[in-house]
């Protein structure tokens, strides 16, 4: 027998567990539209789906705030009890930004508090956020390129909550705007779980969506692996997965402001990849020539620049060294 949740071969006679992302692919009219009917059932009490929602009990015991689209969102990932699918328990999120069609996402969330999500509704069914980016696909691994509606909803997952409410760094107002719904994108697979992402603005895209200005080079806009993962040559795979996927194109470029860990993984790239030092660079919109700074000349220049400051500093030197045993 065989459900939304689990299947069984019929050689061995497992049982497997099932995510959203190993069913039958959506698309982002019936997503849409699942959403109202949910909702329009819910608020006329003739709602026949799921009543309660138990959260899975692998769940972390911490909860964050942050801003997603419109809407303040708290992701709740501690233990809890089951939560009731109410209409007054549900809302929206809308998965692209103002330039694409509208496409919504429901979320249930605690009781009395509409900030607190615990579980997104896809293919009729509550699922919690952790179970959204698993797989039981084992072929489902590294580096995957965006194409499903399934994926680009664990895109939205990774980049506006994971990230934008859970694992952003404290006191840092960092956050990735929702990615265009056809714009390049690759997800990390580490495991059986999402784990990262990247996207890129290729080559003769528009900038934004006010002026006709378009990128004069290929840029890798957007970059995270999430924090269990880290320290790990994720983020290295990466870049050399960027660098490899564009191999026409002379110069290529990484969106400007670089984060100080991106600089680590960039320095450690060109460090082993001499033939791309001169063909990188750190890019503002729309790149051209004078909006773009070698990465490698730049940590050069910043190495130098730090190395004259401890030389007229002893102490700091020393300090360092110490640091270092």
């Amino acid at each position: 027998m065989e459900s939304n949740r689990t299947s069984q071969t019929q050689k061995t006679g497992e049982i497997k567990e099932i995510y959203p992302i190993d069913l039958p692919d959506l698309d982002y009219r019936a997503l849409s539209s699942t959403s109202e009917n949910i909702l329009t059932s819910l608020a006329s009490n003739t709602y026949e789906g799921e009543r309660w929602f138990l959260p899975s009990n692998g769940s972390k015991g911490l909860t964050k705030t942050s801003n997603v689209g419109d809407r303040s969102v708290t992701c709740q990932t501690e233990p809890l009890h089951q939560v009731e699918v109410t209409h007054d328990n549900v809302g929206r999120l809308q998965l692209f930004g103002d330039d694409d069609p509208p496409c919504t996402l429901l979320t249930l969330h605690m009781p009395a508090d509409g900030t607190q999500v615990v579980a997104l509704n896809l293919h009729g069914k509550w699922w919690s956020l952790n179970d959204v980016l698993k797989t039981s696909t084992k072929s489902r691994s590294g580096l995957v390129m965006v194409q499903s509606v399934m994926e680009r909803v664990i895109l939205f997952l990774l980049s506006q909550i994971i990230f934008g409410v859970l694992e952003r760094p404290s006191g840092e107002e960092i956050y990735f705007s929702p990615h265009p719904m056809r714009e390049f994108g690759k997800i990390l697979w580490h495991n059986g779980e999402a784990v990262g992402f990247y996207t890129i603005k290729k080559k003769g895209s528009l900038c934004d969506g006010f002026t006709r200005r378009s990128y004069q080079l290929s840029v890798l806009d957007t970059v995270f692996v999430r924090t269990q993962c880290r320290r790990s040559g994720l983020a290295l795979q990466i870049l050399a997965d960027f660098c490899k996927s564009l191999p026409n194109e002379e110069v290529i470029g990484i969106s400007c402001p670089i984060s100080p860990s991106m600089i680590k993984v960039c320095s450690k790239y060109l460090q082993m990849h001499q033939d791309q030092r001169d063909r990188l660079y750190e890019v503002e919109a729309p790149g051209g020539w004078g909006q773009r700074r070698n990465i490698w000349l730049n940590i050069q220049l910043n190495r130098s620049t730090n190395s004259s400051s401890e030389e007229q500093c002893p102490t700091t030197l020393n300090k360092e060294k110490r640091n270092y045993k």
